[in-house]
This record gives structure tokens, C-alpha cells and sequence, in this order.
């Protein structure tokens, strides 16, 4: 079963770790299914899709599985599924109807109890663990807002203090249970607030927590605070499209706060708030007002990088309120003329004038504007999909193509989206002499990748020769099912040279352990099994005092 590709490196490590720990029971197997509980921070519940004895999905219910697509809980469910098969000693074998059975038990159970032997039980269990008494709380609407206010806003910070180190860090290791415990935090106590509509509560917590994200010193390596973030976004989203006016006066008036004070990392999340919700005519008109404040404010600082970069920020919102308060056209144009030396301000223009049917000045300010920012490539393509655009609205075959072939060769090497476009604006039969000058063009940008674009035109033997060169295997891994039927032997030649490369070094148990699962898959190549013997014995007489590694080859089959 070859499913450790799927997961990423330090996932399938803390999956192996978790294994090794012992941590997973309830390990139940059929041929279609693998169930399991993994004890982390709390119990979850992992289930693997199987087919023909491999790996085909797995969910979870942790919180990482939900940003993710595959988690260490996982991971460790797999590894010890390996190690139960490899022993000869198979997994219990369950169906649906033995879960549906104990269900109907616990049912029956609680259908014969009374009422006294219920809260008599549910007292018990709520004075022992504090969590359930918070999620029964919420339940059954026992919440008390102002008093409950502190308690949650202790909660929040109990992650950040008990995964922290003495100099207050949050390390690689502790990062993903502070990421499982605040996405926790968020889903179990503060999504029930806001289905019960504490709209001014949630907020509160949400901000924060927000300001305590800003400040924290984590290393967060797999993507914890981007996780936490988007959870934080999915709650703003639901508080703000129901809150009344006032929660949502009283969100607008911090958000405008705290874009005044300086900040780690926070403010684009503020900024998406601000200009992304509050769409009532009163909102924008305060926004437009807002916006032209900050945008003189920007203009009265000390002359560098930070504030241009303050103040094309401003100008861009500001634009962006002028549209949505319907500001006459001519104070547009005329804000637009004395500003015109901001790129994002021409682009903006740009689209002005195309949509009041003025081409012509749309043209130019593209094409001058292209010239003003040649070294910044980010707006280098922005000027030229909008010029490009233009072109082909005016039925101008020659300069489309034309911004379309400086697009894919220098801004944005190899794209697929707009190879595809260019291809169609050819006739077949004259697509294959452009397409071998368009390559020709685009291998001169060391940035470019052709792979993606060989597949596209079936161009198998440019897709080989350009796999067997890239360093490692990634791309063989990528491209293996579309060449192994026609190349086997390149495909074959190319694992032993890099499996080999791999072995010169030492390295953890895991790397050996990824070693044997290389060379398990090139047992499949019809010339595979000469080529592993070959590398084993190799291997055995260069490396006889790896015991590790002694230890995994022996289990290749």
C-alpha cells in the first residue's frame, strides 16, 4: 500500500510519532474501509478509503483536516494498519451494522434511564470536565454574555500560554496542538454563539483574538495562523451578514481604529473586513470619507518607500469608493489626471475609460504605463492582460497576439491558461510552426516550466526528456502514469540514478523507510525487479553498518 506520496514529509513523521506512541486505537478494517480513533489534543475519528488494497481518500475530524487534505491523525491510523498487516496479525474486521448495533445499545440505555439518574449522571460528568460544561452550556442556552465575556476571553489565551516556551515562543512541535486547539476553540464555543446570535459577544472574542494572532512569535511552518485566520474569517463573515446596525457600527468603528495603529501581520486581514462588508449607502459614504483621511495622512509622511507605498494603498481604496459611492464622472477623471503617476491609479483609469467607450485613451495609458513599471513584474502583468484584453475587444489580431506571446514568454513563462488562449487564436494547420518558435521562446526564461504545456499538446518524448533531467523525482512522480506505457526503461533508468543519489548520504529511519517505498515501486516496471536486486545488493555491501537501513530493506517483498 503506497500512500506515504500523498502525505507531506513532516505530516507523515508526526503520523509515524503518534503511531509509535501508541496513540491509535479502534482500529477496525475492511476491504473498502479502515477506521480508527487517534488520541492528539482530543479523540478524532479517522477513516480511509481503500481500493484494491491502496489508498484512495481519508477524512478526519481534527481541525487541521479541515484546512488540509490529509493529517498526521491519518498518517498514524496507516502506519499502524502496515504494521498489524506486516505481522501477520489483521485488523478487526467490522461492518456497519456492529456500529448500528452499539448505537442502539447506548439509545436503549438512556431511553430506560430517568430523569433524576440523567442529571444525576450529567452533573457528575460536567463537574469533571470543564470543556463539555461550556459545550452543554451552549446547548441548551445557558450563556450569560457580559458574565461569560472574561471566561472566553481566558480561553483564547490559554493556547498561547500553555504552547509557549519560557521566552513566551511557540516552536515547530507545539504549533500544530496551538492550531488544533484554537481551531477547536473556534468551532465548538464560538460558532454555537453565533448560531445563537450573541452577534456583540463573538465579536469581541474575534477582535481579541485577532490582536493577540498579531502579536504572537510561533513558528508556524504548516500553516497554523493562515488556518486560524480563514476560521476567523468564516465567523466575521456570519456576524457581519446578520448582526443589527449597531454590532455592525461597533465592528466599522474598531476595524477603522485599528488600521490607524501599526501592526505584525493583521491589516490585510482588517483591510478585507473593511472593504469587503459594510455595502449600506451610510458605509460607503463614511468609507469614502474614511479612506480620503488616511489617503492625506499617507501624503504628509517623510518622503520613501513607506510612503508611496501608503499612499498608492490609499488611493486604491479611495478609487474603490468613488465607484461604489457613484461619485460624478468628471471628479473621477480629474482625481485620476493628477494621480496618474500611481500604476494602480492608470489601471484603474484604464478600465474607466473602456467603460465609458474610450478606447484610444485606454490604449495609451496601458501602454505607457507598461513602460513605467518595468521593473516591478507583479504590475507588468496587470498592464498587459488589461492591454491584451483591449486588443482583442478591438478585433486587433496582430497586437493581441503580440501581447500574448510577451505574456507567455517573459511576464508569466508557460502559463497554461494563456497557451490555450493563444493556441486558439490560430488556425490548425498553422498552430505547429508557432507552437515550436513559441517554445523555442519561452526555454530562454530560466523561470519557465514547458512540462505542463507538453502534456497539454501530448508531446510525450519533450516530456520525457525534460523529466529525466529535472533533479529528483518530483516530476516523476507527477508524470510517471502518462510515460511509464511508452518509456519504461528511461522512467526505470532515472529511479536507480536518483534512488542511489539518495542512499549516499545517511539519514533518519523515515528516509530509509522512503528508500524501500521507491524501490516497491519500481518492482512494478517490467524490468524492475533486475534493477532492485541490483541496487540491494549494492546497498548491503557499501552500507552493512546502517542498521536502519539494514532493517528496511528487509522488509521489501
Amino acid at each position: 500500500m503506497d500512500w506515504e506520496a500523498y502525505f507531506p514529509t513532516v505530516i507523515a513523521e508526526r503520523g509515524y510519532d503518534y503511531y509509535l506512541q501508541g496513540l491509535v486505537t479502534d482500529l477496525q478494517q475492511t476491504k473498502t474501509q479502515i477506521t480508527a480513533t487517534v488520541t492528539g489534543t482530543k479523540c478524532y475519528d479517522v477513516s480511509i478509503s481503500m481500493s484494491n488494497d491502496e489508498f484512495q481518500a481519508g477524512t478526519c475530524d481534527c481541525p487541521y483536516a479541515a484546512g488540509h487534505q490529509y493529517c498526521k491523525h491519518m498518517a498514524a491510523v496507516l502506519y499502524q494498519v502496515a504494521a498489524v498487516n506486516d505481522s501477520s496479525q489483521p485488523a478487526k474486521t467490522t461492518d456497519s451494522n456492529e456500529d448500528d448495533h452499539d448505537e442502539n445499545r447506548v439509545a436503549q440505555v438512556v431511553a430506560h434511564a430517568t430523569n433524576a439518574q440523567v442529571r444525576d449522571f450529567l452533573n457528575t460528568v460536567l463537574m469533571h470536565d470543564a470543556h463539555l460544561a461550556q459545550l452543554f452550556k451552549l446547548m441548551v442556552g445557558g450563556l450569560e454574555p457580559q458574565r461569560d465575556l472574561s471566561e472566553y476571553l481566558a480561553a483564547i489565551d490559554d493556547p498561547f500560554e500553555t504552547n509557549a516556551d519560557s521566552d513566551g515562543f511557540i516552536d515547530y512541535t507545539a504549533a500544530t496542538d496551538f492550531g488544533e486547539e484554537m481551531l477547536s476553540l473556534l468551532n465548538e464555543e464560538v460558532q454555537p454563539l453565533v448560531d445563537q446570535r450573541q452577534f456583540s459577544l463573538v465579536f469581541q472574542i474575534l477582535a481579541h483574538l485577532m490582536l493577540k494572532i498579531d502579536q504572537v512569535d510561533i513558528d508556524d511552518s504548516d500553516g497554523e495562523i493562515m488556518m486560524i485566520m480563514s476560521a476567523c474569517d468564516d465567523l466575521w463573515q456570519q456576524v457581519l451578514a446578520e448582526a443589527n446596525t449597531d454590532v455592525q457600527q461597533q465592528v466599522f468603528d474598531w476595524l477603522c481604529h485599528q488600521l490607524t495603529l501599526p501592526s505584525n501581520f493583521i491589516e490585510d486581514a482588517l483591510m478585507t473586513l473593511l472593504f469587503t462588508y459594510f455595502k449600506t449607502p451610510a458605509f460607503i459614504d463614511a468609507k469614502l470619507a474614511y479612506t480620503a483621511k488616511q489617503l492625506r495622512a499617507a501624503e504628509k509622511r517623510p518622503n520613501g518607500w513607506e510612503r508611496d507605498f501608503q499612499v498608492e494603498k490609499w488611493l486604491k481604496y479611495h478609487l474603490q469608493m468613488m465607484a461604489a459611492a457613484h461619485v460624478p464622472d468628471q471628479q473621477v477623471i480629474e482625481f485620476c489626471e493628477t494621480n496618474l503617476t500611481v500604476p494602480r491609479v492608470r489601471l484603474f483609469y484604464a478600465q474607466f475609460c473602456l467603460q465609458h467607450q474610450d478606447a484610444a485613451q485606454a490604449v495609451h495609458l496601458l501602454q505607457t504605463g507598461k513602460k513605467l513599471v518595468t521593473d516591478d513584474a507583479s504590475l507588468l502583468v496587470a498592464f498587459s492582460q488589461q492591454l491584451k484584453s483591449v486588443y482583442q475587444q478591438q478585433g486587433n489580431q496582430k497586437l493581441y497576439r503580440q501581447e500574448l506571446w510577451q505574456l507567455l514568454t517573459e511576464y508569466c513563462p508557460a502559463d497554461e491558461t494563456l497557451f490555450s488562449e493563444l493556441k486558439q487564436s490560430y488556425a490548425p494547420k498553422d498552430w505547429p510552426a508557432a507552437r515550436t518558435q513559441l517554445f523555442a521562446a519561452i526555454a530562454t526564461n530560466p523561470r519557465a516550466d514547458l512540462k505542463p504545456l507538453y502534456v497539454q499538446e501530448n508531446l510525450l518524448r519533450p516530456l520525457l526528456k525534460a523529466v529525466v533531467a529535472a533533479d529528483g523525482l518530483w516530476d516523476m512522480r507527477s508524470y510517471e502514469g502518462l510515460l511509464k506505457p511508452h518509456f519504461s526503461d528511461q522512467l526505470l533508468a532515472k529511479y536507480d540514478q536518483e534512488v542511489r543519489k539518495m542512499a549516499a548520504t545517511t539519514g533518519t529511519r523515515r528516509k530509509y523507510q522512503q528508500l524501500v517505498d521507491i524501490l516497491e515501486r519500481m518492482l512494478n516496471y517490467p524490468a524492475g525487479k533486475g534493477t532492485v536486486h541490483a541496487i540491494v545488493r549494492d546497498w548491503r555491501q557499501q552500507y552493512p553498518r546502517r542498521s536502519a537501513m539494514m532493517d528496511e530493506l528487509s522488509r521489501l517483498k
